[in-house]
Protein backbone atom coordinates (compact mmCIF):
# COMPACT_ATOMS: atom_id res chain seq x y z
CA UNK A 1 0.00 0.00 0.00
CA UNK A 2 2.79 2.51 0.77
CA UNK A 3 4.05 2.27 -2.80
CA UNK A 4 0.65 3.27 -4.17
CA UNK A 5 0.05 5.89 -1.47
CA UNK A 6 3.33 7.57 -2.41
CA UNK A 7 2.22 7.80 -6.02
CA UNK A 8 -1.55 8.19 -5.97
CA UNK A 9 -1.85 10.52 -2.98
CA UNK A 10 0.88 12.89 -4.14
CA UNK A 11 0.13 15.14 -7.11
CA UNK A 12 3.79 15.55 -8.07
CA UNK A 13 4.59 11.83 -8.04
CA UNK A 14 1.38 10.98 -9.85
CA UNK A 15 2.14 13.54 -12.56
CA UNK A 16 5.69 12.20 -12.87
CA UNK A 17 4.37 8.69 -13.50
CA UNK A 18 1.77 9.96 -15.96
CA UNK A 19 4.45 11.92 -17.82
CA UNK A 20 6.76 8.89 -17.87
CA UNK A 21 4.12 6.61 -19.34
CA UNK A 22 2.34 9.10 -21.61
CA UNK A 23 4.11 7.98 -24.78
CA UNK A 24 3.98 4.25 -24.11
CA UNK A 25 2.20 2.65 -27.03
CA UNK A 26 -0.59 0.11 -26.84
CA UNK A 27 1.82 -2.49 -28.26
CA UNK A 28 4.40 -1.72 -25.56
CA UNK A 29 1.81 -2.02 -22.79
CA UNK A 30 0.57 -5.32 -24.23
CA UNK A 31 4.14 -6.60 -24.50
CA UNK A 32 4.70 -5.75 -20.82
CA UNK A 33 1.46 -7.54 -19.84
CA UNK A 34 2.63 -10.62 -21.72
CA UNK A 35 6.31 -10.72 -20.75
CA UNK A 36 6.58 -9.35 -17.21
CA UNK A 37 4.90 -12.39 -15.58
CA UNK A 38 7.67 -14.50 -17.12
CA UNK A 39 10.77 -12.28 -17.14
CA UNK A 40 9.97 -9.83 -14.32
CA UNK A 41 12.23 -6.80 -13.96
CA UNK A 42 14.61 -8.32 -16.50
CA UNK A 43 12.08 -7.61 -19.25
CA UNK A 44 13.72 -5.59 -22.03
CA UNK A 45 11.92 -2.28 -22.47
CA UNK A 46 12.94 0.46 -24.85
CA UNK A 47 16.67 1.11 -24.33
CA UNK A 48 17.03 -0.83 -21.10
CA UNK A 49 15.27 -3.14 -18.72
CA UNK A 50 12.00 -2.76 -16.86
CA UNK A 51 14.18 -2.66 -13.73
CA UNK A 52 15.23 0.87 -14.71
CA UNK A 53 11.60 1.95 -14.99
CA UNK A 54 10.93 0.39 -11.58
CA UNK A 55 13.83 2.35 -10.07
CA UNK A 56 12.33 5.63 -11.28
CA UNK A 57 8.80 4.80 -10.17
CA UNK A 58 10.06 3.67 -6.76
CA UNK A 59 11.82 7.02 -6.38
CA UNK A 60 8.56 8.81 -7.23
CA UNK A 61 6.74 6.74 -4.58
CA UNK A 62 9.43 7.46 -1.98
CA UNK A 63 9.40 11.18 -2.76
CA UNK A 64 5.60 11.23 -2.47
CA UNK A 65 5.72 9.54 0.93
CA UNK A 66 8.40 11.95 2.12
CA UNK A 67 6.24 14.92 1.12
CA UNK A 68 3.39 13.49 3.23
CA UNK A 69 5.63 13.86 6.27
CA UNK A 70 4.53 10.71 8.12
CA UNK A 71 7.88 8.87 7.98
CA UNK A 72 6.39 6.06 5.87
CA UNK A 73 9.30 5.43 3.50
CA UNK A 74 10.48 2.43 5.55
CA UNK A 75 7.45 0.55 4.27
CA UNK A 76 9.10 0.59 0.83
CA UNK A 77 12.18 -1.35 1.98
CA UNK A 78 11.05 -4.73 0.65
CA UNK A 79 9.99 -3.24 -2.68
CA UNK A 80 13.31 -1.39 -2.84
CA UNK A 81 15.17 -4.67 -2.28
CA UNK A 82 13.32 -6.32 -5.18
CA UNK A 83 14.10 -3.36 -7.43
CA UNK A 84 17.74 -3.22 -6.29
CA UNK A 85 18.41 -6.90 -6.88
CA UNK A 86 16.05 -7.31 -9.81
CA UNK A 87 14.82 -10.55 -8.21
CA UNK A 88 11.24 -11.06 -7.16
CA UNK A 89 10.42 -13.30 -4.18
CA UNK A 90 9.14 -15.91 -6.65
CA UNK A 91 12.45 -15.86 -8.53
CA UNK A 92 14.35 -16.34 -5.27
CA UNK A 93 12.25 -19.39 -4.42
CA UNK A 94 12.70 -20.79 -7.93
CA UNK A 95 16.46 -20.35 -7.59
CA UNK A 96 16.39 -22.26 -4.30
CA UNK A 97 14.26 -25.00 -5.84
CA UNK A 98 16.55 -25.48 -8.83
CA UNK A 99 19.85 -25.11 -6.97
CA UNK A 100 20.00 -25.60 -3.22
CA UNK A 101 16.94 -27.85 -2.95
CA UNK A 102 17.83 -29.91 -6.04
CA UNK A 103 14.27 -29.71 -7.36
CA UNK A 104 12.94 -31.52 -4.30
CA UNK A 105 10.80 -29.92 -1.65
Amino acid sequence: PAFWVGILYDDISLQNVLDMTADWTQDERQMLRNKVPVTGLKTPFRDGLLKHVAEEVLKFAKDGLERRGYKETGFLNEVAEVVRTGLTPAEKILDLYHEKWGQTV
